[in-house]
């Protein structure tokens, strides 16, 4: 069920009492998704890019996509309900991205459903470098990458007006994202579930075992702080997998899909999946310096957004997300060797 909130954007009630995190795993793809319905695709409806060699395929949650030439890509969602994602990255990235100084793909042509294929699709520029969940960033990438977000976050309801032609209604719906556009209240069933499995598990890489008692103290500081003063465009995804790296540098931002309105805190909290400690402090302080925001309660609700997305994520069957969730839980300080 939906309703609105007190600034009229949509919001969903979710049971609290409830057990079932919303991370499950990436779904199946589409069995249609291959090089060979790339190439038939690219000939029907784009024959201009159909020289370019096709290249390696990469699969994330709710997209594929292939490398195509040097500069390119095609990206096609892996199921149906990734659709809207596709469609949400390429309006609002267009719509927001005019001032962004940093590398992000830009949507080169949209396709349409053929040679088998159900959904849209489309090509997008390449951004040269390495996913950050597999070479993490230095410490020294923190000040770009916190300045990168604060380009980001420009006030949420940026893009509703007529000069971007969408209506207000649109816009209240791109506005919403089930994982993120939420309060810190609705996060506690899943944060509680996911700590008691870890707390039962097997423990991290090398033995390495959570502190209940640190990360039940870090959530209960992240409830009592000051609730945000405003909402922002956020990337709302900002992991270790959609940042990129360029031996420890800072080289980009992929994966838009999931752009929605909510708390600044929450790109600032996907931090502690790619970035040492003293990373994520650079990255606040040159976001704090960029934007001038006054947000009292910002330090601790990034640590309990931090918290609950490294919790759930240890809890996954996903060796990259598992490493990346025991890597933040270590910097977060709620978790030691064994």
């Amino acid at each position: 069920m939906s309703e609105a909130d007190a600034t009229g954007a949509p919001t969903v009630a979710r049971d609290v009492g409830s057990t079932t995190p919303l991370d499950t795993g990436p779904p199946a793809a589409h069995p249609s998704i291959s090089v060979e319905t790339v190439h038939a695709l690219l000939a029907s409806q784009m024959p201009h890019l159909a020289t370019h060699p096709i290249g390696e395929r990469f699969d994330g949650w709710d997209m594929a996509m292939y490398r195509l030439g040097d500069a390119l890509a095609v990206r096609l969602p892996r199921v149906e309900t990734a659709v809207e994602s596709l469609a949400r990255e390429t309006r609002w990235t267009a719509a927001l991205s005019p001032g962004w100084s940093f590398a992000y793909p830009h949507v080169i042509q949209t396709g349409a459903p053929g040679e088998g294929y159900p959904w849209p699709w489309a090509v997008v520029t390449w951004v040269p470098g390495t996913t950050a969940d597999a070479s993490p960033l230095g410490a020294a990438a923190g000040a770009p990458v916190g300045r990168a977000i604060a380009e980001i976050h420009g006030p949420a309801d940026a893009g509703a007006g007529s000069s971007h032609g969408y209506a207000r209604p649109l816009v209240e719906r791109a506005w919403f994202n089930p994982e993120q556009s939420l309060a810190l209240t609705e996060r506690t069933a899943e944060v509680m579930w996911a700590l008691g499995r870890v707390e039962a598990g097997d423990g991290g890489p090398d033995g390495a075992r959570v502190d209940p008692a640190a990360a039940r103290a870090m959530w209960e500081r992240a409830l009592d702080a000051p609730s945000p003063a405003d909402q922002v465009w956020s990337h709302a995804d900002l992991h270790g997998s959609n940042l990129l790296s360029d031996q420890g540098d800072f080289a980009g931002i992929i994966d838009w899909g999931k752009i929605a309105r909510g708390d600044r805190a929450v790109d600032l909290a996907f931090l502690y999946t790619a970035l040492p400690r003293a990373g994520v402090g650079a990255a606040v302080a040159a976001y704090r310096e960029a934007t001038g925001v006054d947000d009292a309660g910002l330090d601790a609700r990034l640590l309990g957004i931090a918290l609950h997305k490294c919790l759930v994520w240890a809890t996954l069957d996903r060796p990259l997300n598992v490493a990346m969730a025991w890597r933040g839980l270590r910097e977060l300080g709620v978790s030691a060797p064994a």
